[in-house]
């Protein structure tokens, strides 16, 4: 007996989820957290929770009429970044464990 089975195609799967990822948060430059680099305009409202940047910190955000309205960073160690929402940056630090609450 010959069992089909279809091709999951993996890396298209997580290729997908890492593309809707990189389009809210980016950071590849060292000690840079970019928010809604690329946010589409047809998501004019939305809430994401628990996506990761560099430096193990944990991000979550709201926006409404395609404007960020919250972000919050939990740190897992001691830490500085810069954060970027358009052209602003601040400057951040913060402790193992701290929440800290962002507004542009």
């Amino acid at each position: 007996m010959k069992f089909l089975i279809p091709p999951f195609q993996i890396d298209g799967n997580f290729g997908f989820t890492a593309g809707i990822a990189e389009m809210l948060i980016q950071s590849h430059q060292a000690n840079l957290i970019s928010l809604l680099p690329a946010i589409p305009k047809a998501w004019d409202k939305g809430e994401v929770k628990g996506l990761k940047a560099r430096g193990n910190i944990t991000v979550d955000m709201k926006w409404e009429n395609n404007r960020l309205t919250a972000a919050t960073l939990l740190a897992a160690d001691d830490c500085t970044v810069q954060v970027k929402y358009n052209e602003i940056t601040k400057k951040i630090s913060l402790k193992k464990g701290q929440v800290r609450n962002i507004t542009f």
